[in-house]
């Protein structure tokens, strides 16, 4: 399905919607301006939906409880505006209002969101990232994509109208090169999540002048210093299980500083008990993983005997 300008309808529809398009987001873009205050009451209160439980039924397939939770703090006003803070600058409310331009925060324009399908809230907050800074957003989904996210936006633009002329979802398939490309000629930036291939993908589709805003891979870490509280260690451990360091944002690498492998060791006695407690909580079901995890076990005593 594809929802624009609040309305589902069938993704044959898909060029029709295309149509028409240009020349809606140019009205937009000329007769409008989306406020961040506006934005920011809009989430809060999504944010106090999912706290309360409203979209449970929709959720408890793609999310556990604590997932849920999570996602509502940070729709809450403070989290999101302690982001505008931090990304913004201390000023940004100042910034993102009309007036002395040479001191002014302005939207891009309209920015094409080709989000990985690694984590379902994700295309969801591609694109609250843009409507947080005044942007019209087009949304690709990812393949995996179950659902939610259309059903989040759709109660969002329900609750909050006047958002309607800034969120576009399409269930393009990524073969569909000519609907990509066509996607991508409305567009002043394309924020792409995926590694050096997917990039490399839409650099070719990217037309003269559009930026192109890169979610590629990073190598996540923590950094310990000193004596790291049992409860920190835990969190650190829980992390690590629950996300399996898929994650960007996951924990890939634990620095340690110190200029002792004494500590080291001594850390790594400790963290390894903390570790496995927390594999107990978040244990592997889908049985490929399971058997490469065996694999690789496997693999290491043989290569330790070898060496």
């Amino acid at each position: 399905m594809i929802l624009a300008n609040g309305v589902l309808v069938p993704s044959e529809e898909q060029n029709r919607v295309f149509a028409g398009l240009s020349e809606k987001i140019n009205h937009t873009r000329a007769e409008r301006h989306l406020s961040c205050a506006y934005v920011t009451e809009a989430l809060d209160r999504m944010g106090k939906r999912l706290a309360a439980g409203e979209f449970t039924e929709q959720l408890e397939d793609a999310f556990l409880k604590s997932q849920v939770q999570f996602a509502a703090k940070m729709l809450s006003r403070e989290s999101l505006e302690q982001k505008m803070r931090t990304e913004l600058g201390a000023d940004w409310e100042k910034s993102t209002k009309t007036g002395d331009l040479q001191a002014k925060t302005v939207p891009l324009g309209v920015i094409l969101h080709i989000a990985a399908g690694n984590m379902d809230a994700l295309p969801a907050w591609s694109v609250m990232e843009g409507l947080l800074t005044g942007n019209i957003n087009l949304l690709k989904l990812p393949q995996a994509d179950s659902g939610l996210t259309i059903a989040f936006f759709q109660a969002l633009i329900e609750q909050s109208p006047e958002l309607r002329d800034y969120i576009y979802v399409f269930d393009t398939p990524s073969s569909d090169i000519a609907g990509m490309r066509k996607m991508a000629s409305f567009a002043d930036g394309i924020a792409v999540w995926g590694g050096d291939a997917a990039v490399a993908a839409v650099r070719n589709l990217a037309p003269i002048g559009c930026k192109l805003i890169e979610w590629g891979h990073r190598l996540g870490f923590c950094y310990i210093t000193g004596k790291a509280p049992d409860a920190a260690l835990l969190d650190l451990a829980v992390h690590i299980m629950e996300t399996r360091q898929l994650l960007c944002s996951s924990c890939q690498v634990i620095y340690l500083d110190t200029d002792h492998f004494g500590e080291v060791v001594r850390f790594s006695e400790k963290f390894l008990p903390v570790l496995e407690q927390a594999a107990l909580q978040f244990p592997v079901q889908e049985i490929g993983a399971a058997a490469e995890l065996t694999l690789r076990r496997c693999t290491d005593e043989l290569e330790a005997v070898i060496g």
